[in-house]
């Protein structure tokens, strides 16, 4: 495309000087000078108009070439899953970290636990089963041991929510692979005879850049993950890094409307550049109409005010 442009750009000029000193050499009865003139400019307005014709074939090219890996790209994290806990998230987390600590002290002889002043802890399990205690409808007959039935349970949710972490891990070392190279190539194809900064540049900061950064977090938080794979690192700390991979890509709305509340989850960021995308695809064809996509919620959740569910649905 930038080849097309400059071969523009010249064949114009060339026609410009031309025509003035066929002009000049018109208004000062210098044939030779006229010839010669008229000569260049009908080779270089040739040359100018297909060049010209090139240049739109060339520029609907790039364009549509960087939109397909940009649309690739898009595609890819839009495969990111939303993890919704159902349970306090910190709490959650907490726990998660408590367990960990209490498995590194269990590695230890009791003598260096000693010296150490390490020991278990469960400070947040109790918090957790206070939770459930509160919030969730339980029944026990005399005869039941409470204590060891909420630990189990307790048990079983926290290897539960583990499990997931790990396979969210699974999912973003996958997303961490995403390919940008066919995009930026792409991108560095595009140069405009006009409209480099309201095109070229739009491009880059609303499809181009977010997409890279996307990528690029991905790939700075799958450092720790693989450190996790080798038996390293702290899964406590990866499991909030996922939270806040989470957060990147899904917001969650809540509406309040006749005794009723609305909770709807979107990947925002993404629907965003997904209109940039639409508005750059418009420009391809000069066309003014922009038809934007349908903002569907990968997750939406009725109840009333008191608390109870009437609907959710996760898409």
């Amino acid at each position: 495309m930038k080849a097309k442009k400059w071969v523009t750009f010249i064949t114009a000029g060339i026609s410009a000087v031309s025509l003035i000193c066929a002009i000049i050499a018109n208004c000062f009865c210098i044939e030779l000078m006229y010839d010669i003139s008229m000569a260049i400019f009908g080779s270089a307005l040739l040359g100018f108009i297909m060049s010209l014709i090139e240049y739109f074939a060339e520029r609907r090219k790039a364009m549509e070439s960087f939109l397909s890996a940009a649309y690739k790209v898009y595609v890819q994290l839009r495969k990111i899953k939303l993890l919704k806990l159902d349970q306090p998230q910190d709490l959650i987390l907490d726990c998660i970290a408590e367990e960990q600590h209490n498995k590194q002290w269990g590695k230890c002889d009791d003598e260096t636990a000693k010296t150490l002043g390490l020991g278990a802890v469960h400070k947040k399990r109790d918090a957790y089963i206070a939770w459930m205690q509160e919030n969730e409808p339980m029944s026990f007959s005399e005869s039941d041991d409470i204590e060891s039935i909420l630990i189990q349970i307790y048990n079983e949710r926290i290897e539960d929510y583990s499990n997931m972490f790990m396979k969210y891990m699974d999912m973003y070392i996958v997303a961490s692979k995403i390919d940008l190279e066919d995009l930026s190539n792409a991108y560095g194809n595009l140069d405009f005879l006009f409209g480099n900064r309201k095109i070229r540049l739009a491009a880059f900061e609303s499809i181009y850049s977010k997409l890279q950064d996307y990528r690029n977090k991905i790939k700075l938080e799958v450092f720790h993950f693989n450190m996790i794979k080798d038996g390293k690192g702290s899964f406590a700390v990866c499991c909030k890094k996922i939270m806040e991979l989470n957060d990147l890509f899904f917001v969650t709305e809540i509406t309040q409307d006749n005794g009723r509340e609305l909770t709807t989850i979107h990947q925002k960021n993404l629907d965003d550049i997904s209109d940039r995308m639409e508005e750059f695809r418009s420009k391809i064809y000069f066309s003014k109409d922009v038809k934007y996509q349908k903002k569907s919620p990968v997750f939406s959740q009725y109840k009333r005010i008191n608390g109870s569910i009437e609907e959710e649905s996760a898409f």
